[in-house]
């Protein structure tokens, strides 16, 4: 058994975990032995462990008790269909399941190739199943984490709200970063709207709060100040782009009460964070996502004269590859550090990265090369829009207010406003009216579901 992951030379007494199950905080000797105790279930040779994971000790003890046990662990989504869950472990044949009931231990003892340095499985699309995994190393994972808890200044008296799912990378990233600097999580299966969950960051006293943009509207909506997170030290947003006038209110709030707000910027192909714009510098840059973490460096693939051109990620916490097959397991480091990201953007004179869409998001309108995220954004000023692609137009897709006229008179202010900005025939527009914008679970716009009507 190898040393437990991101715990090295913390001390045994510090509280680490607190869930839902309530009780006393779990120490960070007490989180050792609960681990060390999941490896020891796990005796033989090196394996392949399916872990459902839930925001809970048990859950968290499980991973870094395998990964101690030298297995290779695929974090999955606990919500699966049990058909998709049956494909998956079809597909991947796994040595370990941990979790298809809470804290239940499998054994169907599946081998195949596993690469010496493959650590953590990860899915990218959220709860759908698809068999599309992130191989990444634990070298990838720890200096990520050791990065993040640099860049955001995580102390050991810090607590983490621990409500975003363990099996997305932006929730593990929240745990491990506060792992290795010895500080706590308070580990929740509830949502933001759901009785007991601002209590419960409150009793614990929440200095650290994670989100992405669906979770600021929420949090902006009942009010920042009447959430009582009195000991609040930061706010962070990933996870997609948030509109600018909302950044600039959660800056604002936590600039007045004497905390920070960083907006990172990050992938889980890379473990997933590349870069951190810090609270002091957004008001001179409060469209960057900043700078790469230490050690890392973004290029900008054949830049166009404006400087714009696809972002490539250089550092250590690029994932190896990706997996679609069991036998995709043994395969090394495909990509040797450096991460092509499919995002468009330039550096600033500052040096910091300014997100501008898609490679994908780049469509062809009368022959013309049209960004739909700097649509989608300019709409956004108005109301609350998605724009996609049908033939030779766009379709804006806008939220309804509920009324016939309000409706449109919503959208022939987003068509003037368009028209202000861009020189694309009226021909180019169409405008469709939905009931909502349908976001992932991950708080994206799901542009799969927003084609197809309902």
């Amino acid at each position: 058994m190898t040393e437990l992951p991101f715990l090295a030379g913390i001390a045994s007494d510090r509280p680490a975990l607190l869930d839902d199950a309530g009780g006393q905080w779990l120490s960070y000797g007490g989180l050792t032995a609960e681990a060390r105790g999941w490896a020891a279930r796990m005796p033989g040779p090196r394996g392949l462990v399916l872990l459902y994971a839930r925001n809970d000790i048990a859950s968290v003890a499980a991973l870094l008790g395998a990964l101690a046990a030298g297995h290779a662990v695929a974090l999955l989504d606990p919500r699966l269909p049990e058909e998709t869950r049956a494909d998956l472990e079809a597909l991947y044949q796994p040595t370990w399941i941990i979790g298809r009931s809470a804290g239940q231990l499998d054994h169907p003892g599946g081998e195949g190739p596993l690469h010496p340095d493959l650590a953590l499985l990860l899915s990218t699309s959220g709860s759908t199943g698809s068999p599309k995994l992130v191989r990444l190393s634990l070298a990838a994972l720890t200096a990520n984490a050791l990065g993040i808890a640099e860049v955001l200044d995580i102390r050991c008296d810090d607590v983490a709200a621990g409500y975003l799912p363990l099996h997305y990378s932006y929730g593990l990233s929240v745990l491990t970063s506060h792992l290795v600097r010895g500080a706590g999580i308070r580990l929740t299966e509830a949502g933001l709207m759901e009785a007991g969950f601002w209590p419960a960051l409150r009793d614990a006293g929440v200095t650290h709060m994670p989100g992405v943009p669906f979770h600021y509207q929420v949090m902006l909506r009942l009010g920042l100040a009447r959430l009582g997170l009195s000991r609040l030290r930061s706010m962070t947003q990933a996870g997609g782009a948030l509109d600018t006038a909302l950044r600039a209110r959660v800056h604002a709030h936590m600039a007045a009460s004497g905390g920070r707000f960083f907006v990172l910027y990050g992938q889980t192909e890379a473990s997933p964070r590349m870069t951190t714009l810090p609270h002091d510098e957004f008001p001179e840059a409060p469209a960057s996502v900043g700078r790469p973490l230490p050690g890392c460096r973004i290029e900008i693939l054949d830049p166009d004269a404006a400087g714009q051109g696809e972002v490539v990620f250089v550092g250590p916490n690029v994932m190896l590859g990706y997996a679609e097959t069991r036998a995709d397991l043994g395969r090394g480091d495909v990509l040797q550090g450096r991460l092509h990201t499919g995002d468009v953007g330039y550096l600033d004179k500052a040096g910091r990265l300014v997100l501008t869409g898609r490679v994908k998001r780049v469509a062809k309108i009368y022959g013309l090369r049209v960004n739909l995220d700097e649509v989608e954004a300019l709409a956004n000023e108005t109301g609350v829009a998605a724009v996609t692609q049908t033939g030779d137009s766009l379709t804006i897709h806008v939220a309804t207010r509920g009324d016939t006229d309000q409706d449109g008179e919503l959208t022939r202010a987003i068509l003037a406003r368009l028209q202000q900005r861009f020189t694309l025939p009226l021909t180019s527009y169409r405008f469709r009216i939905v009931a909502d914008i349908p976001r992932t679970d991950r708080g994206k716009i799901d542009y799969a579901h927003l084609e197809t009507p309902r």
